[in-house]
């Protein structure tokens, strides 16, 4: 009976050691998140941050008397603010790429209306003067010059359609 009664008494100690072993430690960190360990708070954590010190050690105050500690948004919420702000402003460059691409689409266009204009304006003057000649079949004919200055006033009326009067 003496050696089970000192099994008993080994196995006793044993469970009582192991229970100091696993000590809890509670804190808050610097970026407000609570943290469970084994093993204490870092050193410089004040101590109104220990939430929770095994026996013997620090004890923990009670959470009326501790100071309100400001909540660090989640590492997340900082890069999900960060993408924000950066697809804002990819949009913004785009929206600048697209007012640049038709101002100068628009410059391009009035570039091509003023030439019309001024082709349209020199054809027009010719047209009082008729090209024509003897068709040794029935009479007169128009020369092919007239007819591809028609063909071209057309096409000119044509651009001038799509351009603003000026």
């Amino acid at each position: 009976m003496n050696a089970r009664c000192l099994r008993l008494l080994c196995a006793g100690a044993l469970t009582l050691a192991s229970v100091s072993a696993h000590a809890q430690y509670s804190w808050i960190d610097d970026k407000g998140v609570r943290v469970f360990s084994d093993r204490p708070a870092p050193p410089g954590t004040p101590p109104g941050r220990i939430l929770k010190a095994p026996r013997g050690m620090d004890a923990a105050p009670s959470p009326a008397a501790m100071p309100a500690v400001p909540h660090a948004a989640p590492d997340w919420k900082k890069r999900e603010e960060e993408y924000k702000r950066r697809s804002a402003l990819r949009a913004g460059e785009e929206e600048k790429e697209k007012l640049a691409a038709r101002d100068a689409q628009r410059a391009a266009h009035d570039v091509a209306c003023v030439r019309a204009r001024e082709a349209q304006g020199k054809l027009e003057q010719l047209e009082t003067a008729r090209f024509q000649a003897w068709n040794k079949n029935s009479g007169r004919d128009q020369l092919p010059e007239l007819e591809n200055r028609q063909r071209e006033l057309l096409r000119l009326r044509a651009v001038l359609s799509a351009c603003v009067p000026g």
